[in-house]
């Protein structure tokens, strides 16, 4: 399984060299004094660009300490490392930031070769903005405790509310009253979100398992082995690199059922027996949940690639190379095939006969850790550590309106009437502060409607809602990562 490396360490590892030994080489006396102070300018991702600034200040030891400002990933100030210099060339090289000097201009790329930046001395850096006041979240109608976090996300059908939580146990919950129809014992944690049907319930266990029960008692039907036991999971950290906090949730399409697994197979099974249709192999793990039009399966891998598979035979359409790992489920929208990607932080519209991309967006260093949704014609995504949720034109990728919530909205956005409903993720041990916290927002223009801080558990990284929010006859329903279900009423409903 090829893995990712967040941005978090490589700003830890700048940090940590601070605190290591003297560095080879540093600035002048003369170079220092030229760096120091503030600069403030733009950075540029193709056509695209958004506000940058950096700060240096020599330290008494003679290191530049180095601070960066990139309020599109929440950055205000954080410490990105200090200023080297080898063979005339300066730099802060745990941020990958390259940097020529002349006179009162800076230039470079951040965070590798595709981000340019430029900056002038002076100028005042951006204060990082408070989130708005708001009313707090209506009270729960109901809580139910599950046996472990809820890393995947609450599905509903006909009043019973189905959801598989780490502790290796499924439930099936009354939507009106949070009383529990039935559990079932898994064979493993499970992280990954159920696919309901009229008759059944399908998920994925660890150590890749696909279950089948029956959705009316709970009863076992069936269960395939996806391949060999897989490794341990690597959950988000400051040390992690690869944050595997997900498995795909299955696509039951007609009579059959299709899902990846970790050993870098896609499989379609025959839904009443679990028989193997047909399988193809990409080249990673496949975390991620799959979509599909009348012809073609569409699935995204670790291996950077997203893949068009023929639904009956599985014979590969296109790939399409997104240049970083895939581990959210791509969507439809427009007639094109949406999905983001975690290190080239990019957003695409893919073209379903040929997979070249229509357009694209960049998420500005944030991983596209959402699957998008689209509502009357309008396009809904969350993100990562840009700590926003987005309302786009589906046709062209542009911008309608950006929310910043403050924390990891991982979960697609719930989009319900007028208002979008959101969950976030947060921690208190990270590079940029992210706050966890259920919200509501004016589906119009963004605006905050109500929002509620949920309190970080001191025992764990992550806290709050890692997953996407359901609904249904006037109820939300989230599923938090201290493992309580919680519905509470929609705008308007009582």
């Amino acid at each position: 399984m090829r893995t990712t490396v967040p941005l978090t360490l490589l700003l830890c590892a700048a940090l940590a060299g601070r605190a290591g030994a003297q560095p080879p080489t540093m600035p002048d006396s003369a170079t220092a004094r030229a760096l120091a102070g503030t600069w403030l300018g733009a950075a540029w991702h193709g056509a695209e660009s958004t506000a940058f600034g950096l700060s240096f200040e020599r330290a008494d030891s003679g290191r530049v300490n180095a601070k960066l400002w990139l309020p599109d990933l929440n950055c205000y100030g954080t410490e990105i490392g200090y200023v080297t210099t080898k063979g005339g060339q300066l730099a802060v090289r745990g941020a990958g930031l390259p940097i020529t000097l002349t006179g009162d201009s800076l230039t470079g790329t951040v965070f590798g070769p595709l981000v340019r930046y430029g900056v002038t001395r002076g100028g005042v850096l951006p204060a990082k903005p408070l989130l708005p006041e708001s009313p707090a979240a209506p009270a729960p109608r109901w809580s139910y405790r599950a046996a472990g976090a809820l890393w995947a996300s609450p599905v509903v059908r006909a009043g019973v509310v189905y959801v598989g939580d780490a502790g290796g146990k499924f439930h099936a919950v009354g939507a009106a009253d949070g009383k529990v129809r039935w559990t079932y014992d898994a064979p493993g944690a499970i992280y990954g979100t159920a696919a309901v049907t009229a008759d059944a319930v399908y998920f994925v266990a660890d150590p890749g398992v696909l279950v089948k029960l029956d959705r009316a008692q709970g009863r076992e039907l069936w269960r395939v082995p996806l391949g060999p036991p897989e490794a341990k999971r690597d959950l988000p950290s400051n040390t992690s690199a690869a944050w595997d906090y997900l498995a795909p949730t299955p696509l039951v399409e007609g009579d059959m059922v299709c899902v990846g697994s970790a050993d870098s197979v896609f499989r379609a099974l025959d839904a009443k027996t679990g028989r193997e249709r047909w399988t193809h192999k990409a080249g990673g793990g496949i975390r991620a949940g799959a979509c599909a039009d009348a012809g073609h399966v569409y699935v995204g891998s670790l291996d950077h690639l997203v893949y068009a598979l023929d639904k009956q035979t599985g014979a590969e359409a296109w790939r399409f190379d997104t240049k970083s790992a895939v581990t959210y489920g791509p969507g439809l929208a427009n007639g094109r095939v949406v999905v983001g990607t975690r290190d080239s932080a990019t957003l695409y519209a893919l073209d379903p006969a040929t997979g070249q991309p229509a357009w694209s967006k960049f998420f500005w260093m944030s991983w596209v850790e959402s699957t998008p949704t689209v509502v009357d014609g309008v396009l809904y995504i969350g993100s990562s550590d840009s700590q926003r949720v987005r309302a786009l034109d589906p046709a062209t990728g542009d911008t309608r309106w950006s929310a910043w919530v403050g924390g990891w909205t991982w979960g697609t956005p719930l989009v319900v009437g007028d208002t979008v409903y959101y969950g976030t993720a947060g921690t208190a041990t990270y590079f940029v502060p992210t706050q966890a916290s259920l919200g509501a927002l004016d589906r119009k223009t963004g605006a905050v409607l109500w929002r509620t801080s949920v309190a970080l558990k001191a025992d764990q990284f992550a806290s709050g809602y890692g997953g996407s929010l359901a609904y249904e006859k006037g109820l939300v329903f989230a599923g938090g990562l201290d493992g309580m279900l919680i519905a509470f009423p929609a705008a308007g409903t009582r």
